[in-house]
């Protein structure tokens, strides 16, 4: 009787609590997805088809680490799944797991009913919007109505917690391929930090105490209210972290979309007439091979032009055989693109909880074929990319790249640099996405039964057909650039700089 009874009122103080959080995001949390709360069985149960889908199905679970690694990483967290959690308590102890695989894109995201609750329930904003650089975090934007918080402030920490160690939290639920650090601090960058700061510790993410060191170098401790007014809603959001990149809205006639919005363009350089800028912004969406063809046709038109830009500094991706369609126009001579395009099995046997199932089925069965070593192999695609003959540039290129150049955007920059070898110079930082490819293609969602929680599960592994090995890293600059905070508040753009002096050598 007294141990139920304990137990009543520690139910008691938890809903309590939650309902307190609740009012402090002035939000209603009773009763919704933020607290609903799973068993120890259907936790475990919904882990253990992560695991077996990704056993049987993931293209390079073993890409970067050995058999044995990734079987102790699963054994361990399902041993930490010993007590009832919520949806956002049970992402957070699986998530670990799923990044140390190495896989940009194989995440975790949420259920549909979580989803729909952040929608129409947005957390609070965070009193300063910051960005990362070198390991630590400055103050981008004051969003509190304290006016004597600057830009450019030093954020050391947030409710008593280092930025050292916000960080490391961080960076355990952002998935990126091999080794690759540069794509996680992207990922805060994009306006994601009071995202992950939630999934990190809660529903605390309005973060009252901030402790921020100014430009004359005092430190203090500042306490914040929540604002009244709320986020607007975008791809800022705990349930999804879109990759690749989503399509491009249409421009509406009425409203024209603004040129550094549209997802790509071509500009000729009012500093250096010998200069054309491309910018491609991603990979998806209809059009851009008309794009190209018109592009390197009016480059061509201009005779003085000899040096390309193109940038593809936060292309997250999109369809690869696009990208490698772009390298035609850039190429010296005939290339193979990819040496395998592979899935382990053909048909998987969890596909009743498996997304884009008609699509699976229809190039599982008209466009895979198995080869020797028992793998399923997407048809047509080890085949020879020819160079385009008319208006194909043959001047110096420049491929400007950073951390959020991932996907078929670094599939790109691979293949540019090692099929125009001597003509195309990578500057910037490394890619977050592989040197030598990802694992993607196909990349459905798998609705977990219990918790609904979603897992993204590429099902074919892309190896690029070009010399070396796969060390785990992206493509790297042949000419780094590092950025300072003052740099970043200021707008600078010191990749394109570098391009400029370099012309001038």
């Amino acid at each position: 009787m007294i141990d139920s009874t304990l137990k009543r009122s520690q139910y008691r103080l938890f809903i309590f609590l939650f309902f307190l959080a609740g009012q402090a995001t002035g939000q209603s949390v009773l009763n919704t997805p933020l607290v609903k709360v799973y068993s120890v069985a259907q936790l475990r149960s919904d882990f253990r088809l992560i695991r077996q889908a990704m056993e049987e199905a993931h293209p390079g679970l073993y890409r970067y680490h050995s058999r044995d690694s990734v079987s102790h990483w699963f054994d361990d967290t399902e041993a930490r799944l010993t007590k009832p959690m919520t949806e956002l308590q049970f992402r957070r102890t699986v998530e670990p797991t799923i990044d140390r695989i190495g896989c940009g894109h194989t995440d975790l995201y949420g259920s549909k009913a979580f989803v729909k609750y952040r929608k129409k329930h947005p957390f609070r904003p965070f009193p300063v919007d910051v960005f990362v650089l070198d390991n630590k975090l400055y103050v981008r934007e004051n969003r509190s109505t304290d006016t004597t918080v600057q830009r450019g402030s030093e954020l050391l920490a947030v409710n008593g917690r280092s930025a050292g160690t916000l960080l490391s939290h961080f960076y355990q639920y952002i998935s990126s391929d091999g080794y690759n650090q540069t794509f996680k601090p992207y990922v805060l960058n994009t306006g994601l930090f009071t995202t992950y700061y939630t999934l990190a510790f809660g529903l605390d993410s309005t973060a009252q105490r901030l402790t921020l060191r100014d430009s004359t170098g005092k430190i203090r401790t500042l306490t914040f209210r929540p604002r009244p007014d709320k986020l607007k809603i975008s791809t800022d959001s705990v349930e999804k972290r879109v990759i690749p990149a989503s399509k491009p809205n249409k421009p509406s006639p009425r409203k024209p979309v603004p040129l550094e919005e549209e997802p790509r363009t071509l500009t000729f350089s009012d500093r250096d007439s010998s200069v054309a800028i491309l910018k491609v912004s991603s990979f998806t969406g209809g059009g851009q091979r008309a794009f190209f063809r018109q592009s390197f046709k009016a480059i061509a038109k201009r005779k003085i032009v000899s040096n390309l830009v193109i940038d593809v500094r936060g292309n997250l991706g999109g369809n690869s055989a696009t990208s490698a369609k772009l390298v035609t126009y850039l190429a010296d001579k005939p290339f193979q693109a990819y040496k395998e395009v592979d899935a382990p099995v053909r048909q998987v046997s969890f596909n009743r909880y498996l997304g884009w199932k008609f699509w699976r089925f229809w190039i599982r069965n008209f466009f895979t074929h198995k080869t020797p070593e028992g793998a399923f192999r997407r048809s047509g695609v080890t085949g020879i990319f020819k160079p385009i003959k008319k208006n194909r540039f043959r001047g110096k290129v420049f491929v400007l790249t950073n951390g959020g150049t991932f996907s078929a955007a670094s599939i790109f920059t691979s293949l540019a640099k090692h099929n125009a070898v001597g003509r195309v110079t990578v500057i910037g930082r490394e890619t977050g996405g592989g040197e030598y490819g990802c694992n993607a293609f196909t990349s459905p969602y798998m609705t977990l039964p219990e918790t609904g929680v979603q897992l993204r599960l590429p099902l074919y592994k892309i190896v690029l057909a070009i010399p070396g090995t796969d060390k785990g890293h992206g493509v790297m600059p042949d000419v780094p650039v590092t950025y300072t905070a003052s740099a970043i508040l200021s707008a600078q753009d010191l990749d394109i700089e570098k391009v400029y002096e370099l012309l001038k050598k």
